[in-house]
């Protein structure tokens, strides 16, 4: 039989979905698997963030995933830790409409920041490095791509409002346009402005977060121009919280850092933390222009990311600081004074994607190019108590730039059987000053690069109608973070850290029956440790590439659906994460998951409720492991929508009107932990207690 050419978009192509809908299958399931896949997919649904409180940040979605672990520290609001397969979230990769978001400086990525729930069409998960296609680092954990809401072509204004237990409340809006300039460059967009404000359950750890996000569609020409900014303007405090006992003799209002600046004596207080908090302001910006001159698709995608933000804390220490004269001297804070402190972090980031599919005789070619240009200063900046900037203990500027093209072969040499092979050529340039150094007369002036081919194969076969199989080999690689320049002894040899991705699965659609099952494991290779070495007659600390890490595991998803208003699903997942070279466990790696739940639907009423249960894991202590005990709770979401609600009989009338409540967290008993970090900090928190939140939102 004679190949065919493989039809279909870019890979990771978006959902189709706009604001103002949900598609009936999203409602029923919330998860979706592709069946021709030659790798593990998992597409997390509309429906499923449509379960989620709303303020909560949307990588709250991931913990139903198997071998996933989602920790808010104490909320969700100021962003979740999440782990998958034993990775933790600078070892994921993270994209939104395709627009790597992780720091490229040291992977960082902080969930809040970007997008909220209520304007996702959906998420795309892929465990392990996966395909050559994928731009972005970091993606030893996988490929967390998130897709944002299409605007509709019918117009609506929908005010939303809510409030939920510890003081947390919203109010904003999101207005679509409908189709404008109809007969010259149709155009549809949507504006969404929301305020989330909290008290918080621990004392002082009060958060206001302001949001802003703008998304256009025209149509020009063979292709369509995508415009969409987001603005996140955020500020939350740092406290250590208390523990059960202690609120059972002081009250809900009590945290283990309430003090004064000063002592009754008159003296400072040197635990006085009264500027303790952070503030960060965020922009991310993009034009997106793609679309298919005859049987040639193409894209092309330029970036921009704006980050300004600093933590605040205070001292009554002297401090050595590169002044405003450029000299480097030692500053003492005034009598009964102290010193503030703004550890401040500034980022500039832009890039391209552009990406090429069409085909070659049989075969469908995707190539591609993905660069980026990461420009950060890292500034420890003292200030007196009348904010004088005094100097700065350390200013870092690090330029990074990141270059990775690609090429992508999908095959079919017969009708069930799917091939798919690529290579993708990573490197990356970066420059770093450490400005203090150099006006010490020390060194200061740091370069490097990096490089590394990486090679992606998969293949999918129909066994028969609804069932087929999968396998997939990838390599991965991300360079050191900029911390090599200044943790002990520069290393000139270091490299990147590398890691062989494996899995083998099947995928399954058999009428009410839609699942999917993988096998996998991944060598994590050249894992970057701090090490000790002898200088001289002197111990060092050099970063080193001496480590070895194995993540291997079974994930199985499952969904199925009743009849039109009763469906479920299950997820389990088995993992064994260690580093091998030093003989530990690696944090937050349950040695299992699963997660079960029902979803109603009935008319305008929409129930579900799902039980979550996370096994043993270890907390990471410097060393120290902190045995985590299992963990069972259980998510709730109601939801009544009423359509076509008249204001008054034959006039204006509301499109719709919804109210929702979540309640979160119901069971979980296991929501802080006592450990010996140390006295000032002895408690983990790990998720907030049982909360609910309502919410209202009519459309006109």
């Amino acid at each position: 039989m004679t190949g065919t050419a493989e039809t279909g978009g870019f890979f990771g192509s978006s959902p189709n979905v706009n604001t103002g809908e949900t598609p009936s299958s999203d409602i029923q399931q919330i998860q979706k698997f592709k069946q021709d896949t030659t790798n593990a997919e998992t597409t997390i649904t509309r429906g499923q963030y449509e379960l989620l409180n709303p303020m909560d940040s949307y990588t709250q979605s991931l913990q139903n995933l198997p071998n996933a672990f989602v920790v808010s520290s104490g909320d969700s609001m100021d962003g979740d830790d999440v782990y998958i397969n034993g990775f933790s979230k600078s070892l994921i990769n993270f994209t939104l409409d395709g627009v790597p978001l992780n720091d490229n400086d040291s992977y960082t990525y902080y969930t809040n920041e970007f997008i909220p729930s209520v304007l996702i069409a959906g998420t795309k998960y892929y465990p392990g490095a996966q395909s050559a296609a994928i731009p972005g680092l970091a993606s030893f954990g996988g490929s967390v791509d998130t897709y944002s809401l299409k605007p509709s072509p019918y117009y609506f204004a929908r005010p939303i409002v809510g409030g939920g237990s510890f003081g947390k409340y919203n109010y904003g809006g999101l207005i679509n346009t409908g189709l404008l300039f109809k007969n010259s460059i149709p155009t549809s967009a949507w504006l969404y402005v929301n305020t989330n404000q909290r008290d918080g359950y621990f004392q002082n750890n009060g958060a206001i977060q302001n949001q802003f996000l703008f998304k256009s569609v025209s149509q020009i020409g063979p292709g369509a121009l995508t415009l969409f900014f987001s603005q996140n303007n955020q500020r939350f405090n740092y406290y250590n919280g208390a523990t059960a006992a202690q609120i059972a003799q002081f009250g809900n209002d009590y945290n283990s850092y309430t003090s004064d600046p000063f002592l009754p004596n008159g003296k400072p207080n040197t635990n006085y933390t009264g500027y303790n908090y952070n503030r960060y302001l965020n922009w991310l910006a993009y034009g997106k222009y793609e679309g298919q001159l005859g049987r040639v698709k193409f894209s092309e995608q330029f970036y921009y990311y704006y980050g300004n933000g600093y933590g605040a804390s205070a001292t009554t220490s002297a401090q050595t600081l590169l002044t405003p004269a450029g000299t480097v001297q030692r500053i003492s804070p005034a009598t009964n004074q102290v010193l503030l402190r703004n550890s401040i972090n500034n980022t500039h980031r832009w890039g391209n994607i552009a990406k090429l599919l069409f085909p070659l005789g049989p075969v469908d070619t995707e190539m591609g190019f993905w660069f980026n240009h990461n420009n950060t200063i890292h500034d420890s900046q003292y200030l007196n108590q009348a904010n004088v900037y005094l100097g700065s203990s350390y200013n870092e500027p690090v330029v990074t730039d990141t270059y990775e093209p690609y090429i992508v072969f999908n095959y079919r040499p017969i009708a069930p059987l799917k091939i798919t092979a690529g290579v993708k050529y990573l490197y990356a340039q970066r420059d770093f000053q450490d400005l203090v150094a150099i006006a010490q007369n020390k060194p200061g002036v740091f370069n490097a690069n990096f490089h590394a081919v990486l090679p992606s194969v998969g293949v999918n076969y129909r066994i028969l109608q609804g069932l087929n199989v999968f396998a997939n080999f990838t390599q991965n690689a991300n360079p050191p973070g900029y911390n090599q320049f200044y943790t002990g002894i520069y290393n000139p040899s270091l490299q990147p850290q590398k890691a062989y991705s494996y899995d083998v699965g099947t995928v399954w659609n058999l009428g009410p029956w839609k699942g999917e099952l993988d096998f996998f494991r991944v060598d994590f290779r050249n894992y970057i440790l701090s090490t000790t070495i002898q200088v001289g007659s002197a111990n060092q600390t050099v970063l080193a590439n001496a480590g070895k890490a194995i993540n291997q595991g079974i994930s199985w998803n499952n969904n199925y659906v009743f009849n039109d208003k009763l469906s479920a699903y299950l997820n389990v997942g088995f993992l064994d994460a260690r580093l091998k070279s030093l003989g530990q466990p690696l944090p937050y790696a349950p040695h299992n998951t699963e997660s079960l739940g029902l979803i109603y639907k009935d008319g305008g009423f929409r129930g579900s409720i799902g039980f979550n249960q996370i096994g043993n894991a270890y907390y990471n202590l410097g060393g120290r492991f902190l045995p985590l005990g299992s963990r069972f709770y259980s998510n709730a979401s109601l939801r009544y929508t009423w359509n076509n609600m008249p204001l008054s009989a034959g006039g204006f009338g509301l499109k719709k009107v919804s109210l929702g409540v979540t309640v979160n967290n119901l069971f979980d008993r296991t929501w802080i932990q006592s450990y010996t970090g140390s006295a000032s900090n002895p408690n983990l928190k790990l998720n907030l207690p049982a909360n609910v939140y309502a919410t209202l939102d009519a459309s006109f």
